[in-house]
C-alpha cells in the first residue's frame, strides 16, 4: 500500500473525467432541448478545477445540445492539450473523416444514453445498438460511455467483451433504489466485468442516489477488486436535468444543484483509505490511460 496522506489538494496531474460546458449566447441549444441550463462556460470551469488543483478535464456532451458538439470543439481548442472529450454522434450519418477530425481535436469517446430512452428501446435491441457504435469508433480507439440504469447492465453485459472498445459506465452505473447495490439486478454482472477489466466506472454523481443504502461499501468493493478501472469526476456544473423541469418550460433558466464537492472529495479519499497509490490511480493514472493522454500533456 502507498503512504497515507491527508491533503486538501488532489494529486499533481489530476483529472476531472465528467464535466459540461454550456453558453447559449455563443452556441444555441438544440431546438428540442428539454430544459435550459444556466451559463457555465470555460472560465467558470477552470475556476472550479483550479480550486482543487485539477489540471485536466474530460468534457462530456450536454444533452441540451443534441449531437451538435460545437461548444466542446471550441473548448478543446482553448484547453491547450489539457482536455479530452466524449461527444454525441449519430452512428448512421457521422463519417470516418469527421471522427478523425474530432480525434485530432482531442475527442476520445462517444456517449450513448440508454437510461432515458429505455422506455422506447427493447432490451433485446441493446446489443445491436452497442455494436453499431463500437463499429464506428473501434479503429480510433475511442471509449463507449454509457448512461444506463443499474438493471440494464445485465442486458448488455454479455455483448461487452465482443465490442473491442473500452466501455465506461457513468455515475457508478446509477445504483439507485431502496436496496443496497449488492442486492440490485445487474450487480454480479458489473462486478464480473470490472474484475476482467472490461469496463470502467466513473466515481461521480453520488448526490443522484440520496436514498440508496450502502453506497460507501459498494464503492469500496469496486476499488478493492478493480482499482485500475475507476476514474473520478465531479459532474460539474451539476445540472438538475429533466427531472427538475417537470412542467417542461424551455424558456425558464434552470439553476444548478448545490453540491458539496469538498465533502465529496474528502469522502472519496476516505474510501481510498487515504492510500496515495490508489488515489493516484483514480485521479491520474486511470483517466490518463482511458482518455489517451501522455504524461507530457
Amino acid at each position: 500500500m502507498g503512504s497515507i496522506i491527508h491533503d486538501a489538494k488532489l494529486p499533481p496531474g489530476s483529472w476531472d473525467s465528467h464535466v459540461h460546458v454550456v453558453d447559449e449566447d455563443v452556441f444555441l441549444l438544440h431546438p428540442d432541448h428539454p430544459y435550459r441550463p444556466k451559463k457555465a462556460d470555460l472560465n467558470d470551469l477552470l475556476a472550479f478545477e483550479q480550486s482543487y488543483g485539477i489540471s485536466h478535464v474530460c468534457l462530456i456532451a450536454f444533452s441540451v445540445y443534441g449531437t451538435d458538439n460545437s461548444s466542446i470543439f471550441d473548448t478543446l481548442s482553448r484547453l491547450n492539450g489539457k482536455g479530452r472529450a466524449v461527444v454525441c454522434i449519430d452512428p448512421e450519418t457521422t463519417s470516418d473523416a469527421e471522427i478523425s477530425a474530432m480525434h485530432d481535436l482531442g475527442v476520445r469517446g462517444v456517449r450513448l444514453n440508454l437510461r432515458t430512452r429505455s422506455e422506447i428501446i427493447e432490451p433485446s435491441l441493446f446489443a445491436i445498438i452497442l455494436r453499431k457504435y463500437a463499429e464506428k469508433i473501434r479503429r480510433f480507439g475511442w471509449a463507449l460511455q454509457i448512461y444506463t440504469s443499474f438493471d440494464q447492465v445485465k442486458h448488455i453485459a454479455s455483448v461487452i467483451p465482443s465490442l473491442g472498445v473500452p466501455v465506461v459506465f457513468d455515475h457508478l452505473a446509477s445504483p439507485e433504489g431502496s436496496l443496497p447495490p449488492k442486492q440490485l439486478p445487474g450487480y454480479s454482472e458489473l462486478m464480473s466485468l470490472l474484475k476482467e477489466r472490461l469496463v470502467y466506472v466513473k466515481l461521480s454523481g453520488m448526490y443522484r442516489f440520496p436514498d440508496t443504502p450502502g453506497l460507501g461499501e459498494y464503492v469500496m468493493e469496486i476499488l478493492r477488486i478493480a482499482p485500475t478501472q475507476v476514474v473520478w469526476a465531479s459532474d460539474w456544473p451539476h445540472s438538475g436535468g429533466v427531472t427538475r423541469n417537470p412542467g417542461g418550460d424551455r424558456k425558464k433558466v434552470q439553476e444548478y444543484r448545490s453540491v458539496n464537492i469538498p465533502e465529496f472529495v474528502e469522502t472519496c479519499k476516505r474510501w481510498c483509505n487515504y492510500d496515495e497509490d490508489l488515489m493516484n490511480k483514480i485521479w491520474v493514472e486511470n483517466p490518463r490511460r482511458l482518455w489517451q493522454s501522455s504524461k507530457e500533456d
